[in-house]
């Protein structure tokens, strides 16, 4: 849906994103992403989606590619999000291990220094390792 001033042209528009697929904060950086160009609106509707209106600063409103562009946008965050949390252990123990290794704490981690994925594979690096 797209709003409209008193001359009848376009100045505005409205984006419905489902929340079972989008996130809030997703939509929200996606917003600010966009901020410089556009005000926008957000309003939780009853069935679990939130609308959308982005209304350009500038009055000039590129309808063509604006909604697509945005909604591309809400979905990179979205699986930016989504792999952060599955990354999140990864990137947490190799944190840890390159401190350790670096001098900085005074305690080394627990656990291998090896990727859990590494782990899983019955011919990987680390079983070799272990049956050593």
């Amino acid at each position: 849906m797209e709003g409209q001033n008193l001359e009848g042209r376009e100045t505005a528009i409205e984006v419905e994103l489902d929340g079972s697929f989008f996130s809030n904060d997703a939509i929200l950086k996606a917003c600010y992403w966009y901020s410089k160009q556009f005000s926008f609106e957000l309003k939780s509707l009853a069935n679990g989606k939130t609308l959308v209106t982005l209304e350009p600063k500038d009055g000039v409103l590129a309808k063509e590619s604006t909604a697509g562009d945005f909604i591309a946008s809400v979905a990179d965050f979205t699986l930016r999000e989504r792999i952060e949390k599955k990354t999140a252990a990864i990137r947490e123990t190799l944190l840890a291990k390159a401190f350790a290794e670096s001098g900085v704490l005074e305690d080394s981690p627990e656990g291998l220094p090896l990727d859990p994925v590494e782990q899983d594979r019955r011919e990987g690096l680390f079983k070799i390792l272990s049956h050593s």
